[in-house]
Order: C-alpha cells, then structure tokens, then sequence
C-alpha cells in the first residue's frame, strides 16, 4: 500500500469506529492496527521522497541535455553559416534558421523546465499534504489517550 492508501485505512478506521460513551469527538479504535498503519507509514515515506529526489534529478537531466542539444545547434548551425560566407543571401538565411532554431529549443527548453518544476512542486505539495494530516492524525490521537 502506498502513503494515500494507509491515510484511508486510517481514515475509515475513524469514521467507523464506535463513539467513545459521554465523549463527543472520542472514538474506540483498535490500537494495534493503528499503530501498524503508522509504521506503515513511516516506512513508505522515504520511498516517496526518494521518488521526488529521482524526478527533481530527472529534470535536471533533461534540462543539462536540452541545453547541450541547443549548443550543438547552434555549433552546427554556426559552422555551416561559416561554409556559407561567400553567398550573402545563403549566409542571411542561415543565420535566421540558426536563430529560429535556438529560439525555438529555448522555448521547449523553458518549457520542460517549467512542466517539470511544476511536477516536482506538485509532488513534493502531496507529499506535504499527506505528511501533514498523517501528522494531525497522529495528534489527535495522542491527544485522544494523554486524556485518559
């Protein structure tokens, strides 16, 4: 099971347990299946932010080949304007595609560098997400038996 399965097992767990006699928010819940669930828990979180370490290093992957894959167009398109100096026109219109073409692996550049940010960002905001009601769960668990 992953981190958002565990979180609905605690979560059902909760909704259909008994209610506590004469405490309104106190519910009687089995203990030891709670505790497993939180080891759980804990045990899958390193994976998923392993995960998020591996995506955050496959952006920067990505990003260090796009800019190496502009630098050889541009290189290529640099040597073959130099092969072409002697015809104006031809030389003209190298530099314009050499141009179009950078300007154009610049913007799928910025994009996948924006698509990934915004993936890496989402992920690590589920992941704080979860962490953070797994937190509040736990408090309220822990609040739930320092009142006994």
């Amino acid at each position: 099971m992953n981190v958002d399965e565990i979180l609905e097992e605690i979560d059902e767990m909760l909704e259909n347990s008994r209610a506590f006699p004469l405490a309104a928010h106190k519910v009687v819940i089995d203990g030891d299946r709670l505790r497993e669930l939180v080891s759980d828990i804990r045990l899958k979180l390193p994976e998923e932010l392993k995960h998020a370490k591996l995506v955050m290093y496959d952006r920067d992957r990505y990003l260090n080949e796009a800019r190496q894959e502009a630098e050889e167009i541009v290189r290529a398109a640099e040597a073959r304007a130099k092969s072409m100096v002697a015809e104006s026109a031809i030389l003209e219109e190298t530099k314009r595609k050499a141009h179009e073409l950078l300007a154009k692996t610049k913007t799928k550049c910025d994009e996948t560098k924006e698509a990934t940010a915004a993936y890496v960002l989402q992920s690590l905001s589920n992941t704080e997400a979860q962490i953070a009601s797994l937190l509040s769960q736990i408090q309220q668990e822990r609040a739930h038996w320092d009142g006994k």
